[in-house]
């Protein structure tokens, strides 16, 4: 009885994603997406450009920035990494405010507290800047495979307490405390259901990791520890990059130059 109880629990209490829509764009192989203030941010980085959408889908204004790869935004301010070795950090106006040398090959960035967090293609590592000084405060691992380093490190995300970072070719999801102290990995090579083969994207929220793959086409559900907890989606086409906002994940497949979304209200 105690098991069937706790079965039925579970039933309840852990919604079935569902697909709500799409938004097509003038892109021209889009790499990462924002979702902030009911907008919908995306670097259109073969075009050299932001566009920012409302959540139907319609261009509002675009913001020319050089070799944009990811971005993050929060209440105030657009941070974009750039692959020609900077930040760029904007006013919510598209107003250029600073410009951080960072170096290396960067491809995403997240802000916590007062710091900035890059993932470092080019050195296989996630460097921590000063979002005041620009100066580099810590860098985090090197190329390898023990926990803590990264072979090609991508998308980042954080809960506010922590950040995840993508290690794609290492097939991984790895945690580091607000410090860079790392805190945990978790991740299993493969092409079944609750493995990941070269996971790119990544969204925390309301206690779930989302994780995308290119490879297995699928964007899939992890507590923060790990533990396998459902598919959102599977049959896509290099899904690069998720974020979430208010109950709804929002997924952009590149090759097709459009955002997939899925309501995932309830997901525990």
């Amino acid at each position: 009885m105690r098991f069937l109880i706790a079965v039925l629990f579970t039933i309840v209490s852990f919604a079935v994603p569902s697909f709500a829509g799409e938004i097509s764009g003038n892109f021209k192989f889009p790499s990462d997406i924002a979702v902030s203030s009911n907008r919908i941010y995306v670097v259109d980085g073969l075009n050299g450009r932001i566009v920012v959408l409302s959540k139907e889908g319609k261009q509002l204004s675009t913001i020319k920035t050089e070799n944009p790869y990811g971005i993050y935004v929060d209440a105030d301010n657009i941070y974009v990494a750039s692959q020609s070795g900077k930040v760029f950090v904007f006013s919510k106006d598209g107003e250029l405010k600073k410009t951080i040398d960072v170096s290396g090959r960067p491809i995403d960035v997240v802000k916590l507290g007062n710091n900035l967090w890059i993932t470092d293609a080019k050195n296989d590592c996630v460097k921590v800047v000063s979002l005041e000084t620009g100066k580099l405060i810590k860098k985090i691992g090197e190329k390898g495979s023990v926990p803590g380093d990264f072979v090609s490190p991508f998308m980042l995300a954080t809960d506010g307490k922590d950040v995840y970072v993508v290690d794609s070719i290492n097939a991984r999801v790895e945690v580091f405390d607000k410090d860079g102290n790392f805190v945990r990995t978790f991740g299993d090579f493969g092409v079944e259901e609750g493995d990941l083969y070269r996971p790119k994207g990544i969204a925390v929220f309301n206690g779930e990791v989302a994780v995308s793959d290119v490879v297995n086409g699928a964007v899939q559900l992890f507590n923060p520890y790990g533990a396998f907890d459902g598919v959102v989606a599977k049959g896509l086409q290099y899904p690069i990059s998720i974020a979430y906002d208010a109950g709804v994940l929002y997924v952009l497949e590149p090759l097709k130059n459009k955002i997939l979304t899925f309501n995932v209200q309830g997901v525990k």
